[in-house]
């Protein structure tokens, strides 16, 4: 467990010294595409500083250099891809697809050293809302997704690209999240009644469910400060805090509307709520439970957030348009 820890703390530069906690801006715009819109989901690699971003029209998750903003690959899936996920440790990276047409999901698994499709794993079938959410634990290389329909979440082995197990949920899941540190599983339940279930990732056994309002969407981990965020789209909208210690919630922080997809800047704890109805985002200091700022975000669909943890950027995909809006700290 040691060598795991010493390894988690490398991969997410845990070693590093923190940034300094000031207000954010927009610091540039990424044009992905032709105009076409559908960016959809996003995530960021520290370790190799890039980031990744879909774009439903063309089928194709592009690949952005976190040096330079500028557009590194494209990677042709087939098909078009939703949430995504990195294995920051092993340089792959995973996204979620659904066609409604065929009932068909799989997820996609990408290299990211030469930027192309390993394999396409299919992992359910009959589907209605499909796979919502995704996570991957860098420390066990296992990959979580949230099968909505089926009431459950599935766990593949990145190293085989298989399916371990299938694990039942008590509520439609929406959003799911790992803390690495803790091996812990959370599922975030978005029908009724809503809540948050708690898994051991080395057993899959349930440890706790943590009642929460109907409407509750997405979750992200912090393990530094062993917290958990969920996102609450009843509105007003509000961001609820958990104690990965006690399971209970700690506080629910006013946000803009539908708050939805949620990320956390482990270099200095902030964590940052994006308000799809609102189109702006709410910045929250992770040390305090305290509200810095609301950043209006140039766009009319924000879609998704994610941190580069390698340079302390935030991304933000606008699902009208074929652009990434890039945040940085003033």
């Amino acid at each position: 467990m040691k060598k795991a820890l010493l390894s988690l703390a490398s991969l997410v530069l845990f070693t590093l010294s923190t940034f300094p906690v000031r207000a954010d801006s927009v610091f540039t715009t990424i044009e992905i595409g032709n105009g076409s819109g559908q960016a959809g989901g996003l995530a960021a690699n520290p370790a190799t500083n890039k980031i990744y971003a879909t774009l439903s029209v063309t089928n194709e998750i592009v690949v952005i250099n976190g040096k330079t903003q500028a557009i590194a690959a494209r990677v042709a899936v087939g098909r078009p891809v939703g949430r995504l996920a990195v294995n920051i440790k092993t340089n792959r990276i995973y996204g979620i697809s659904c066609d409604f047409n065929t009932e068909s999901c799989s997820i996609v698994v990408v290299d990211g050293r030469s930027n192309s499709v390993i394999t396409t794993i299919p992992v359910v079938s009959g589907i209605t809302l499909g796979l919502q959410g995704l996570a991957v634990n860098p420390v066990t290389n296992l990959i979580y997704a949230s099968d909505a329909d089926n009431q459950q979440y599935i766990v593949i082995d990145g190293k085989t690209n298989a399916v371990e197990t299938r694990v039942p949920v008590f509520s439609q899941p929406a959003g799911i999240a790992v803390n690495p540190k803790t091996n812990r599983v959370y599922v975030v339940g978005g029908g009724f009644p809503g809540g948050v279930q708690v898994f051991d990732g080395a057993t899959n056994a349930e440890i706790a469910i943590i009642p929460e309002d109907f409407g509750v969407e997405e979750i992200a981990t912090n393990f530094q400060l062993n917290t958990a965020y969920v996102t609450n789209g009843v509105d007003p909208g509000s961001l609820i805090v958990i104690d990965g210690a006690t399971n209970q919630n700690t506080t629910q922080l006013a946000t803009g509307q539908f708050p939805d997809s949620v990320d956390v800047n482990l270099l200095n704890n902030k964590v940052y709520i994006l308000n799809e109805n609102s189109g702006n985002m709410t910045i929250i200091d992770g040390n305090t439970n305290q509200v810095l700022q609301t950043l209006p975000i140039p766009g009319n669909s924000p879609g998704t957030v994610a941190v580069n943890l390698a340079t302390g950027l935030t991304y933000v995909t606008d699902f009208s348009s074929d652009k990434v809006v890039v945040l940085q700290p003033n």
